[in-house]
């Protein structure tokens, strides 16, 4: 009887993907075993921004060359499915979640797959695929090209390392598990694990101008994190470890995965007005970094400022400026903005965002200051 029940409501989804039926925050259908429910989203994006020629070193210019820039016009963005199931007891739950995703560009994904079983007093197990508790929101970010994602090709040679606490948040290419309990409606605390190869966290080769070994082992970060949510307010603390030695290696045989950082927010939300302050540190071989962010969302309007310092110590000898952020202080600040056009044409859930960014890069060891910038015009439709 259920197996028929499910049936008829995948054919009803299908149904109403394909006929041109107004636009649903989701279809939901609730049977004796549960409930199941299906939506989406479509995020497609209209870019316009400048890059350094050839992704090269934004410090090139420390070596006498002229710094080359390239701008950029394209279009990308993705649509996603998805897809909940819950079931309820008197005491417990088990939850599920996935998101597969088609890019523009042709790929496949996936966001979130996971699985989560817990009780209603407030402990929770989850398994998968997932991003762990935020702590450097960054409020409506339309277009910050530096962000990258969660977890992969975070950190790269040349660039300025904008660290945000979130190298183990999550939605890594080996799955994790993450532990929580909520302590009333006030105090939250969770600890989440990040397992596998990490050497995608390096977006390249290298490290400091050093080759970086392929024949890097798993590394597993643990992630804990608290936070205290008095009713409109959110103060959270977390940090973030890698517990396993020589995880990934450079060719000297130095251990660049031994990387630790800590997290902090302090958030407001309240009749369409949210506030966002993080800080974040991180201690990385032979290198730290620094980063403060502030931004806020008020009746559509967002507006976002992020500082970072990266303090690098060594480098290697003889290594291309082309190609390395030079040893010494480089410091970054980012501006940006956002407004949403909320309903458009009258469709509901059809949103237009406009967004733009302007990023300054300075090094004290003799680099010419230099900026990037751009601008986006994002389509967002929920169904």
């Amino acid at each position: 009887m259920q197996l028929a029940r499910y049936k008829k409501l995948s054919l009803a989804v299908m149904l109403s993907m394909g006929s041109g039926a107004p636009a649903m925050a989701d279809v939901t259908y609730e049977g004796e075993a549960g409930t199941l429910s299906v939506g989406g989203d479509v995020e497609l994006n209209i870019n316009a921004y400048n890059e350094h020629e050839g992704g090269s070193s934004l410090f090139r210019t420390q070596s006498g060359e002229r710094l080359g820039r390239d701008d950029r016009f394209n279009q990308d963005g993705r649509i996603l499915i998805d897809i909940n199931g819950d079931r309820q007891t008197s005491r417990h739950y088990a939850r599920f979640k996935l998101q597969p995703l088609w890019n523009t560009s042709g790929d496949t994904g996936v966001d979130d797959a996971w699985f989560a079983v817990g009780s209603h007093t407030g402990s929770e197990l989850k398994v998968g695929r997932f991003e762990a508790f935020d702590l450097f929101p960054l409020g409506q970010d339309v277009f910050v090209q530096y962000s990258g994602s969660t977890s992969n090709s975070l950190y790269s040679d040349g660039q300025s390392y904008v660290y945000q606490a979130r190298e183990g948040r999550g939605r890594g290419d080996s799955g994790q598990i993450a532990l929580s309990h909520r302590f009333g409606d006030t105090m939250y605390t969770e600890v989440a694990t990040l397992f596998g190869d990490r050497s995608d966290l390096f977006d390249g080769d290298t490290y400091h101008g050093y080759d970086i070994e392929d024949d890097s082992k798993s590394a597993a970060i643990v992630r804990p994190v608290i936070a205290w949510t008095p009713e409109s307010w959110t103060f959270a603390v977390g940090m973030e470890a890698n517990l396993v030695n020589d995880s990934v290696i450079d060719e000297r045989g130095e251990d660049i995965g031994d990387r630790t950082g800590y997290g902090a927010r302090v958030s407001y939300g309240h009749e369409g007005l949210d506030f966002n302050l993080n800080f974040a540190h991180m201690e990385a071989h032979e290198e730290s970094n620094s980063t403060v962010g502030v931004n806020t969302v008020w009746n559509n309007v967002g507006v976002g400022y992020i500082y970072a310092e990266n303090d690098i110590d060594d480098v290697k000898p003889g290594a291309s400026m082309k190609d390395i952020t030079p040893a010494g202080v480089n410091k970054s600040s980012t501006l940006y903005s956002s407004y949403r056009f909320a309903n458009v044409l009258g469709i509901n859930q059809f949103d237009t965002y406009v967004g733009a960014y302007y990023s300054e890069v300075d090094h004290d060891n003799g680099a010419t200051e230099t900026d990037r910038y751009g601008a986006r015009v994002r389509l967002k439709y929920l169904f």
